[in-house]
């Protein structure tokens, strides 16, 4: 298999399962330190229809469950503070700012107060009504060379859990690129490769649970880096992580997922009996919010957490 990113031929693979049981490759090409699916050739108007229609019904916080807009917006929403600290550095109060892959509006909400004005974009047609009517402002649901937005207009585009699921990422930052004025600010995040989940812990259903077909990428931070600086882009990536220790023991412990995402997301806390003192219980779980920031931080420090962000600038 042909690596396309460097063009390298390529043996190695990583599983030949997907989450839904799905039979294909994943390979891995060890020049760029990037995953890809074998098959993924979904054309744009098939990954329209995916996320207009399906995708919602395998990218929800209930295992098992279809979500809708407003249970997305209201869950999510309180989990922006790591993208929030690292981009609002960079921004200014006139600053005009586009998310692609902007779903219910979970970023936008919390990123407005902080700049000019708020664009955004999301093939979920339902998702993007909702979040333009949350966060009153424009939400486009097809391609951004068909939305009215001048190019070399934009201050700053985000993306977060969004590169991966495309089929041509070159394609997609030399478009982001020309709607950014020069020395635009651009935040890309995708899933990391090296999730100490998937990656040092022997977890088979994990490992099945990782990769799935929406998914057409695996990004390192090597390979982050790499086609970001062929497109352009100067900048840096940061690794950051969003489950807690309590969910990673539960997945150790168990190789399955918890059914519910919101408390994997939030500050831990363990579950005491009832009339169990309210001392014993606020020592407790300080010290394992306590354990947790030393966790999370021992993860970016080795570079397997769960997510890694590109922050950077247009060259030009």
């Amino acid at each position: 298999m042909e690596c396309r990113i460097c063009g390298k031929n390529t043996k190695k693979t990583i599983t030949n399962e997907l989450r839904d049981g799905t039979k294909t490759d994943v390979y891995f090409c060890d020049k760029c330190e990037i995953a890809f699916l074998e098959n993924a050739g979904m054309s744009q108007e098939e990954l329209k229809k995916f996320y207009e229609k399906e995708y919602r019904k395998i990218g929800t916080p209930k295992v098992g469950n279809e979500t809708n807009p407003a249970e997305l917006f209201n869950i999510y929403s309180k989990f922006q503070e790591q993208r929030l600290a690292l981009i609002k550095p960079h921004l200014k109060k006139t600053d005009k700012l586009l998310e692609i892959g902007c779903s219910a509006g979970m970023f936008l909400w919390n990123i407005k107060p902080y700049v000019g004005k708020i664009f955004g974009l999301d093939f979920d047609k339902n998702s993007g009504k909702f979040a333009s009517k949350k966060c009153k402002c424009p939400v486009f649901s097809d391609e951004l060379e068909k939305t009215n937005i001048p190019k070399n207009s934009l201050d700053a585009v985000c993306a977060f859990q969004t590169m991966e699921h495309v089929t041509y990422p070159k394609n997609f930052l030399e478009t982001i690129s020309s709607y950014l004025k020069p020395k635009g600010l651009i935040a890309i995040e995708v899933p990391n490769l090296y999730d100490s989940l998937q990656y040092i812990y022997d977890l088979p259903n994990h490992k099945k649970f990782f990769f799935h077909k929406s998914h057409i990428w695996y990004f390192t931070e090597k390979s982050l880096l790499k086609i970001m600086k062929d497109n352009g882009f100067i900048g840096k990536v940061f690794h950051t992580q969003d489950y807690n220790i309590l969910n990673h023991m539960h997945w150790i412990e168990h190789d399955a997922p918890s059914q519910n995402c919101i408390e994997g997301l939030s500050a831990p806390y363990f579950n005491f009996k009832k009339n169990i003192d309210p001392k014993i219980k606020k020592s407790l779980n300080e010290f394992i919010q306590k354990t947790d920031i030393l966790y999370k931080k021992k993860l970016s420090g080795l570079k397997i957490t769960s997510n890694i962000i590109f922050i950077g600038r247009k060259a030009k």
